[in-house]
């Protein structure tokens, strides 16, 4: 959640006051890359920067490009890459204090806790990472014998971008994503790119509950997503005629003198209350809580419906991001904000608080004894007066990131994470208590089970749709540049389009499952003609879909790869 708070919690933005002007100038590799750093566009400053210590000029200023580098890579969750550079930092002894946390704090996040222990004990100031070295000793007494809960990757509603957060609604479940899927090419904001991941703003989306797991998602509301930033999480009313939605401030106005040149500015979440009246969403209305200096968002209800939990980086907090709770009054308004207390909070971030039964607060913390990143915890009680803290442990936890703990039933629930062996990004899981679940229910064939491997060859960044036009739905893929691949999982019995969207046309690759059996992939290629790509109209091909010949299988197995 994405460190991952304030990757959704706050965008950042510049204002240019003659965009002409800056468009036309050309602009060095160096000033670049350190306009994009500024502006926290880390994954485009962490390319640049790469770029520039390559070069002839990089080398005037080796020191201050790898620390860039290092927080670049760490700030949005490349932990190898973070760790790489910052030990490269330890090394040329251009490193500090500060630099010996981060990368300890990189080790621990990719589970390497005995090396993570050796750099915080070298440190200074024991009393500050005592908490951190007590979650290396932790982590490996908990993973020599974890809980015996299974997590199920739920392969129909991830991406190789970021889905997380969730939650029932009525008969289906609403999550938020960053994969531009159906409904919503169109939408606000669409074709904009998140500057810290390059990825789509995150959007929410809701998805049928089927036998053999979760799929078949969709926008959830054109009203609610209509923002041109992040949209997401939400939380709703107990008899679902309420939705408190947290959304990127769109009209944060920032101050600037005319004479400097970019000016940047913060925007704040902010949480909006939607109201549905027969099926439409209809509002918003503006919390009474928002400010323009802090943010506010990531709302939980307790099931009374009376008290209302949130995230917040507002003064008098215990430091970071903390949980906070405001009671409803006899007039229904909203008393004013409460901190909810040191069981709940750390001097560093705390977010994502879910409710559970009515006594029960899940939330994500990076302060308390953890495995790494955020890890979940579960405390009971109610506003400001908690019992202590639980880590929940393996396999809820891990050395990643841990967030956003639901239990839409007794029996199962989700959690969302950035742990390995996912498709992308925070991916959710699911999760079942084994010996509540009848044994005698039969196992479900899998709607989506034809694995596809597409080929994309691709000039600059676009947009690939894969369209299911049996079932009136589909999804967008992200692809840079020279070539990725995709993979995915395909129903049987359905027809398929393939769009790519360039500036100035759409190809497109129409194929179907009609018939095919097993489970060997399908390959497919879709690559724009050779030379220069004039304007032209839409070009278009098509071909029944059919199994890759045997002797050329191996060839491609060698060459495919997942897309992260």
């Amino acid at each position: 959640m994405r460190k991952r708070l304030f990757s959704y919690l706050l965008v950042h933005t510049i204002l240019l006051t003659s965009v002409h002007a800056v468009a036309q100038e050309q602009l060095s590799v160096s000033k670049s890359a350190d306009i994009s750093f500024r502006r926290e566009e880390y994954a485009k400053a962490a390319g640049l920067y790469e770029k520039l210590l390559r070069s002839r000029a990089g080398k005037k200023n080796v020191p201050m490009i790898k620390q860039r580098l290092a927080t670049c890579y760490r700030m949005y969750n490349q932990y190898e890459k973070a760790a790489y550079w910052y030990a490269q930092l330890l090394a040329d002894s251009s490193g500090n204090n500060d630099n010996r946390l981060h990368y300890a704090d990189m080790l621990k996040c990719l589970g390497r806790y005995d090396a993570a222990k050796q750099q915080y004990q070298q440190l200074p100031d024991q009393d500050n990472i005592r908490q951190r070295i007590a979650g290396c000793d932790a982590a490996v007494s908990w993973l020599a014998a974890p809980m015996p809960v299974t997590l199920k990757n739920e392969e129909w509603v991830n991406s190789s971008v970021n889905d997380w957060g969730m939650i029932r609604y009525g008969q289906e479940m609403v999550f938020v994503s960053d994969s531009l899927r159906q409904g919503m090419w169109d939408m606000k904001g669409s074709k904009q790119r998140y500057g810290r991941n390059k990825s789509a703003y995150g959007k929410l989306y809701s998805a049928t509950v089927a036998p053999a797991g979760i799929g078949y998602s969709r926008n959830f509301s054109a009203v609610i997503n209509n923002y041109p930033y992040h949209v997401g999480p939400a939380c709703f009313s107990a008899n679902g005629d309420t939705a408190y939605i947290t959304v990127t401030d769109p009209e944060r106005k920032v101050p600037f003198n005319k004479k400097d040149i970019p000016v940047y500015g913060t925007r704040r979440l902010k949480l909006l209350l939607f109201t549905k009246q027969g099926q439409q969403w209809q509002g918003p209305v503006e919390f009474p809580y928002n400010n323009n200096n802090y943010s506010v968002g990531h709302a939980a209800l307790n099931s009374a419906g009376n008290i209302l939990y949130f995230t917040s980086d507002r003064s008098g907090g215990a430091g970071g991001t903390d949980i906070w709770f405001c009671e409803k009054q006899a007039d229904n308004s909203w008393g004013g904000p409460q901190n909810c207390g040191s069981n709940v909070n750390s001097p560093e971030d705390e977010a994502f608080p879910v409710t559970g039964n009515a006594a029960t607060l899940f939330f994500a913390s990076k302060g308390k004894v953890g495995m790494g990143g955020y890890d979940v915890f579960m405390v009971n009680g109610s506003k400001n007066n908690w019992s202590e803290a639980v880590n929940l442990k393996p396999p809820f936890n891990s050395s990643g990131d841990d967030f956003y703990y639901t239990t839409p039933t007794a029996q199962r629930g989700f959690i969302a994470s950035n742990r390995p062996g996912g498709k992308g990004g925070d991916d959710i899981y699911s999760f079942a208590i084994a010996d509540e679940i009848p044994a005698t229910i039969p196992p479900q064939i899998p709607l989506l089970r034809i694995p596809l491997e597409l080929e994309i060859c691709v000039p600059s960044t676009v947009c690939v749709y894969l369209y299911n036009k049996t079932r009136d739905m589909g999804w967008c893929y992200m692809v840079m540049p020279p070539s990725r691949k995709i993979e995915a999982k395909l129903e049987p019995d359905a027809a398929y389009v393939v769009r790519v969207h360039y500036p100035d046309r759409i190809d497109s690759l129409a194929f179907d499952t009609y018939g095919v059996t097993g489970t060997d992939p399908l390959y497919k290629t879709i690559c724009p003609p050779t030379g220069s790509i004039p304007a032209v109209k839409k070009a278009t091909t098509s071909g029944k879909t059919r199994s890759t010949p045997p002797h050329k299988k191996r060839k491609h197995q060698r060459a495919s790869g997942k897309q992260r």
